[in-house]
């Protein structure tokens, strides 16, 4: 009998209406739920630091690989902590604080360890299907503010047909 693989880590995102989208991320029988405003570009800083830990891979000249992903809301902020040691494994954390200069009181809401290329593949592939079904165009007209991040997305979705792990 062969070992029972761990369950892929699940990101989804939703607009909910004018501004506002609902987001889920879940890996190692954790979940966090966000309900994100249009205050910042979340969408963009995740993917941005997503690419920083493949472009820039510190891991291979045997520095830290990390990067501080903050989500903004009207009343919190989530800032999410990707590292790698070597670029197989990703731990990701994810805090809320209510306080931005103060994590004191923060909540640690995930704190797992996840496959690298399957953490890539639940969020370039939640957000692969989302801008298919949106559009760009609607997407910018019901987030209010901000474009979706095509750049960054087809970069990650490249990254991983290069490493084979595209389904």
């Amino acid at each position: 009998m062969s070992p029972q693989r761990e369950a892929l880590p699940l990101f989804s995102f939703e607009l909910e209406k004018s501004g506002k989208a609902m987001v889920q991320f879940s890996s190692d029988n954790q979940s966090a739920k966000f309900q994100l405003t249009n205050v910042s570009n979340p969408l963009n800083d995740l993917l941005k630091g997503m690419a920083s830990l493949i472009f820039e891979p510190s891991h291979l000249w045997g520095e830290e690989n990390y990067c501080y992903i903050d989500w903004y809301c009207d009343d919190t902020s989530y800032k999410w902590i990707l590292s790698t040691d070597d670029g197989v494994i990703l731990d990701v954390k994810i805090i809320q604080t209510n306080d931005l200069f103060d994590d004191s009181s923060s909540i640690s809401m995930v704190n797992c360890r996840c496959n690298f290329l399957d953490f890539y593949l639940a969020i370039v592939r939640e957000l692969d299907f989302f801008i298919k079904q949106t559009g760009l165009l609607n997407y910018e007209q019901k987030w209010q503010k901000d474009e979706f991040p095509i750049t960054y997305l087809l970069l990650m979705k490249k990254y991983l047909i290069d490493k084979g792990h595209w389904i």
